[in-house]
């Protein structure tokens, strides 16, 4: 599907179920051609006084057999090429969902959501919509088209057959001078559904700091702007559908006038018969829909091929982040990483953001990592995950180069807790168990227990099979960290990374969790990244990150006797607890002598 147009490759695929749609469809607009003979015969027959009863009845019973073989006929083929738009429309959308999955973090960073979803739904449309009506008129067309015009000249008259189809090459002149206009409309009109979309998502996920911050005008007004920005770029396009369809109408209409016209100088001069004149103007009114089913085909071809690029502009982007060639498959890790000259900058950036990274990890051991804001914590753990390609030969697990290693491989031999415990819109059950691993129930219940959720889940009405609201937004920040770490605990991978993931518990709740999961970092390889020293404090080694360099590095007591950043941090922490735990006394002492 990438360099082919998207419904060649379909039809190619699927090419005797659209023969089989072809043919039944061809058949009832053949027996639909049979009307305009039986209308001669019964006209002929009327005018000249020889028509019978019998014959009357005959060809009541030849009309009811032509309209029910063409019903029949004609609601197969349909359903059958109907069934074949829905089939385009299921495979695109898996293609689509399919290679997104395959994309790297980077790819969404520089997408807006507003434009991933107009392709998944309103592109995808326009494609089966180019099956559903478009190939389904394009082969009445042709078959009704082809077979009058022959039925026209060769039984009735070539010359009035010539005359009237001499307007309809003026349907290809018009539809060659709107072929580009409706394309770029249609273009636009994608964009602008994009961009309003995209504006409604980020309005629904912003909605708290909206309302905090007064700013329901301000975003009304650039919901509105965007709205009529949208009905603007629909008003060219239909505009030019409009104008396109009525000129294509009156071309048609002019056919018609010229077939009265002459053809009933032709009756009166007794060169056709009336029959004949009542047939010649029933294929022409079997031909009129066709003919002007052609312009709204191409019109719909315009918009399909704007939409078919759109679409194979996605499908077509690389991977940055995928296994090499020829990579040799891994069965399991014991865990240990090395980190070796490590430096990084992401692609639209010339700075590093990591710089000379040299870092061991022994299997079974645990790392901590702290810094400032944007010194690079966060950076390390997403090459380690390979989110992002690191360097080759900067990391290693179980001494094999990261870049070597099958990405299903090592992202199952990690378990990883993010920073926004992004929690699907699932119950809390699937949550915990979010893994290809099959998890029985006690399972999960004991990784809530480690987790220190177990007590706020039994709380709940449903408990584990509560249905949580979209990101998780349901519960609390600390509930959705401990449901984080409770599927961190549960997957059986050698090494676990926690990205500061409990800053948003209380201390006490923090203490009850740390003392749970030495046991657990005890038989994994730890990665944690923490605000809080009372976190990392008992890690094996610490390392502090400036500005995306290792400044410090040593267990918590050598760095305290260091006097550098992270004996500074840990000062400013325990200042800031012995202030709040003063203040809290005080307040107690108040409450106490006022009773």
């Amino acid at each position: 599907m990438k360099d082919k147009p998207i419904f060649k490759e379909h039809f190619v695929l699927h090419k005797w179920s659209y023969l089989l749609g072809t043919s039944l469809l061809t058949i009832s607009l053949v027996l639909q051609l049979f009307v305009p003979v039986l209308l001669k015969k019964f006209t002929d027959g009327l005018q000249n006084k020889s028509i019978l009863v019998s014959d009357l009845w005959e060809l009541s019973l030849w009309f009811v057999l032509v309209g029910l073989g063409a019903f029949l006929f004609r609601s197969s083929g349909r359903i059958y090429i109907f069934k074949m738009s829905r089939i385009l429309e299921r495979d695109l959308r898996s293609s689509l969902f399919s290679h997104w999955e395959k994309l790297q973090a980077e790819y969404y960073q520089n997408q807006r959501i507003g434009n991933l979803m107009a392709h998944a739904v309103n592109d995808v449309n326009i494609m089966r919509q180019i099956v559903m009506q478009g190939y389904f008129q394009m082969v009445e067309a042709a078959v009704l088209i082809s077979i009058s015009v022959f039925m026209m000249a060769s039984t009735i008259h070539l010359y009035l057959t010539l005359l009237v189809l001499l307007p309809l090459p003026g349907l290809t002149y018009i539809a060659y001078r709107f072929r580009s206009k409706i394309q770029l409309h249609s273009l636009k009109v994608q964009e602008a559904i994009g961009t309003l979309t995209s504006r409604v998502q980020e309005f629904c996920s912003g909605i708290s700091v909206i309302k905090t911050y007064n700013q329901e005008q301000e975003e009304h007004k650039k919901f509105t702007d965007d709205n009529q920005s949208n009905v603007e770029v629909n008003k060219q396009l239909i505009r030019a559908n409009s104008l396109f369809t009525s000129l294509s109408s009156g071309i048609v209409g002019l056919s018609y006038l010229i077939s009265i016209v002459f053809g009933s100088i032709l009756v009166m001069r007794s060169t056709i018969s009336l029959g004949d004149f009542v047939a010649f103007n029933t294929y022409l009114s079997l031909l009129i829909a066709p003919i002007e089913n052609i312009g709204k085909v191409i019109n719909l071809l315009q918009q399909g091929k704007a939409a078919d690029s759109r679409i194979r502009l996605v499908l077509s982007t690389e991977p940055t982040i995928k296994d090499e060639a020829g990579i040799t498959p891994i069965s399991s890790f014991q865990g240990a990483i090395k980190i070796n000259n490590l430096s990084f900058n992401y692609q639209k950036s010339k700075e590093n953001v990591l710089t000379n990274i040299n870092v061991f990890i022994p299997e079974g051991t645990s790392l901590a990592i702290v810094g400032k804001v944007g010194s690079g914590k966060s950076t390390l753990v997403n090459l380690l995950l390979r989110l992002y390609n690191p360097p080759k030969n900067s990391i290693y697990i179980d001494e094999h180069d990261i870049r070597d290693i099958p990405l299903k491989t090592l992202r199952a031999s990690v378990a990883y807790v993010p920073q926004d415990n992004f929690l699907f819109s699932s119950s809390i059950k699937e949550n915990i168990a979010f893994d290809p691993n099959p998890y029985q129930d006690e399972q999960i219940l004991q990784a809530a227990r480690q987790a220190h959720v177990y007590e706020d889940i039994m709380h709940l009405p449903e408990k584990f099979e509560t249905e949580l609201g979209e990101r998780g937004l349901s519960l609390s920040g600390g509930q959705r960290q401990r449901v984080s770490i409770a599927r961190a605990l549960i997957k059986p991978s050698p090494i676990i990374i926690f990205d500061d993931s409990l800053s948003a518990v209380d201390s006490k709740t923090e203490s009850n969790i740390l003392n749970t999961l030495r046991s657990q970092m005890k038989s994994r390889t730890t990665i944690i990244i923490s605000h809080r020293i009372s976190t990392i404090q008992e890690a094996d080694q610490i390392i502090v990150l400036d500005k995306g360099e290792i400044v410090e590095r040593g267990t918590h007591q050598s760095l305290l006797k260091q006097n550098g950043i992270y004996k500074k941090m840990y000062t400013q922490q325990t200042t800031e607890v012995s202030s709040q735990s003063l203040n809290g006394s005080k307040i107690f002492l108040k409450k106490r002598r006022r009773s």
